[in-house]
């Protein structure tokens, strides 16, 4: 008598190999996925993962003691017209920085870099920054390029593409309120014109703008953008003394936390109406200086990036560059506080993501303020404040 097969039949060896097979299949997406995703979500949570790994595993791996390299290459527009006049850069792990800039035939050398992995970032004024990448569908596979020994590397080529200058758009949706006249008493008294405004734009009610003008005179008075990294109604100590020494203050305070390109686009839309005579503005917009500090010192290098308007620019206790602070957190001659830390362990090191660092780099940005304000010929006087009483101590 033979016996009969089970009804609960087994898989058979084959089944498993195929379902172990898609299974390592789907993980090698997955990794992929999360090495090539641009999503900024996944960008940081990679950097991170790298970051710990890295570390854990004794940090960057940095040659020493050996010959110098160099880098060398040509920058051109979409059309392969050179570009003279572009930042090149290349990172360290650590945010040691090496450039060049590019000359009337797009061409550039970067010497004296370490040996090691890099990953060329270019950019000017009026250009998008770019590194060498291929992408599609979201995935973005970037080129890193090998700096040996006492050799240069030929041929590192890139290409910049036009900026795009965000959509201005003045509509109905502009609120002012009536004109009121305020003061200040210390660091220098004063008395300014306020009109409080607000207008709508990409989703946002933007409600945190002031114009500030003299309390007499007809104008037209040069016009200052100023923009506070706090509300502005706690900033009023700036914006009236620049208004009571005679000039029209623009002053606002950016609400939309990480997008810098977003607050600028606010920026340059609450210029618009100024402009367009929407406002009871007594200041002349062809003669504008433009005011950053802190936090705001972002926006004040993207300004300058998106806009010609501006004939001046002053920059307090800003970032000055990213790659230095990078360097100085990673040399432990600088601590970063909570939360910040982390933040900067999302940007990744510098030699693999030279990208979200290069924007705010020393190098670039002081190109950038002299390209965006050399050769204006316009006036523009800045006159002396008066000078603080003495204090008590000293007298």
């Amino acid at each position: 008598m033979s016996n009969s097969a089970p009804s609960g039949r087994k898989p058979s060896r084959d089944w498993i190999r195929w379902i172990l097979a898609i299974l390592a299949a789907l993980v090698l997406l997955g990794l992929a996925w999360l090495s090539l995703s641009t999503d900024a979500k996944i960008t940081g949570l990679r950097n991170v993962l790298s970051y710990k790994l890295v570390k854990g595993l004794g940090g960057p791996r940095l040659l020493e003691n050996e010959l110098l390299g160099a880098l060398a290459g040509t920058v051109r527009d979409v059309g392969g017209k050179p570009i003279a006049g572009a930042v090149l850069l290349v990172a360290s792990p650590l945010g040691q920085t090496f450039t060049a800039e590019t000359g009337s035939d797009g061409s550039y050398h970067i010497v004296g870099v370490p040996p090691g992995r890099y990953m060329p970032v270019a950019g000017k004024r009026g250009y998008d920054d770019a590194l060498s990448k291929r992408c599609a569908a979201g995935l973005c596979r970037k080129r890193t390029v090998t700096v040996r020994p006492g050799t240069e590397s030929q041929g590192v080529d890139l290409i910049l593409s036009r900026a795009e200058p965000p959509a201005i758009v003045v509509d109905d949706s502009l609120v002012v309120s009536t004109t009121v006249e305020v003061q200040t008493s210390a660091p220098f008294p004063g008395k300014a014109r306020r009109t409080y405004f607000t207008f709508e734009r990409a989703g946002l009610r933007i409600d945190d703008c002031y114009l500030y003008e003299p309390i007499e005179g007809e104008g037209p008075f040069p016009t200052l953008l100023l923009v506070l990294p706090g509300p502005v109604l706690g900033w009023e100590i700036v914006p009236v003394p620049f208004a009571t020494q005679g000039f029209s203050v623009l002053a606002c305070y950016p609400l939309r936390g990480t997008d810098i390109d977003g607050d600028a686009a606010d920026l340059l839309t609450a210029l618009e109406y100024l402009r367009q005579g929407r406002l009871p503005f007594r200041g002349d917009p062809e003669r504008l200086g433009l005011i950053g500090a802190s936090y705001t010192s972002l926006h004040a290098y993207r300004l300058l990036g998106l806009t010609d308007q501006v004939d001046v620019a002053l920059v307090l206790g800003g970032m000055a560059d990213g790659f230095a602070f990078r360097h100085d957190v990673e040399t432990g001659t600088a601590h970063a506080r909570a939360p910040f830390d982390l933040v900067l362990i999302g940007l990744g090191f510098p030699n693999s993501s030279p990208e979200l660092y290069f924007r705010y780099c020393g190098t670039k940005t002081t190109t950038l303020l002299l390209q965006a304000c050399s050769g204006r010929t316009r006036p523009f006087v800045l006159t002396p404040l008066p000078a603080l009483p003495p204090h008590p101590a000293s007298l």
